[in-house]
């Protein structure tokens, strides 16, 4: 169920994930297979509903540790996506405190949390009952950094108790500043503003980065939960690369 993650985040050492957005179980299998330390689940964005999710969550192969994103913070979405046995879930729009808290509470069952109690697959259907109520504190907590007000309030959100890790949503967050893309000066400003708090508090820190000037920012600012792009863009980077390699061919032979 957790995977080799929450172990790697404990020895302080990169984690590299994929997005996944395809809603097929194939594609889960294909990149667990692979060699990924992590894949998220995104129900933010993508069009997937929880039947399709359980069926890609039975895909993943090996220690591969399996996330989602929920496309609100929110208990009702949580316990849903919970129930189904992931490892953690990735919660959007987390920008004060407050949001964390309730993150956290949405992700444990009482007197800790508001969790529901019926946890299903994770439970492996009742027949790990026991066991998983034993380990079901240890459901990440990972919380989306993607606003200004965020970036204003990283301390007090990192120092809430039960936070397992921070996400940076590159995208969102230079939109929130004005900015197009994080390598102008205000995201830039917030990118190292985070990354001191997530020094500061020792929370682990993540980002998005599917190009090798974003990887280089990530890992120069000390981020470990690394995210080397999404299905959809791996394949159109492949097929991109071989339909421009036969065309190059195509016109040297001729």
């Amino acid at each position: 169920m957790f995977g080799r993650l929450p172990s790697l985040l404990k020895q302080g050492k990169a984690a590299l994930g994929a997005w996944i957005t395809i809603g097929n179980p194939e594609v889960v299998e294909m990149l667990s297979l692979l060699g990924f330390d992590w894949l998220l689940f995104d129900m933010e964005h993508a069009p997937l509903d929880y039947q399709l999710l359980e069926h890609m969550l039975m895909a993943v192969r090996g220690d591969a540790t399996p996330l989602v994103r929920v496309p609100l913070n929110d208990p009702v979405y949580v316990k849903r996506v919970l129930d189904l046995g992931p490892a953690g879930v990735l919660f959007p729009l987390v920008s004060t405190a407050d949001d964390a808290r309730r993150a956290v509470a949405s992700a444990r069952y009482p007197p800790r949390g508001v969790r529901g109690v019926g946890p299903r697959r994770a439970a492996s259907y009742g027949l790990r009952t026991e066991e998983y109520f034993e380990r079901a504190e240890e459901v990440l907590v990972v919380v989306q950094v993607e606003t200004r007000e965020a970036v204003e309030n990283i301390y007090d959100i990192l120092a809430v108790e039960g936070v397992s890790a921070f996400f940076v949503g590159p995208n969102d967050l230079s939109f929130s500043y004005g900015c197009r893309s994080w390598r102008e000066e205000p995201v830039l400003k917030a990118l190292e503003r985070v990354a001191e708090a997530s020094r500061s508090c020792g929370v682990p820190g993540g980002m998005y980065c599917p190009d090798a000037d974003s990887l280089r920012k990530a890992l120069e600012l000390g981020f470990k939960l690394i995210a080397l792009g999404s299905d959809y863009r791996f394949l159109i980077s492949g097929a991109r690369s071989r339909l421009e390699e036969a065309r190059k061919l195509l016109t040297t032979s001729a």
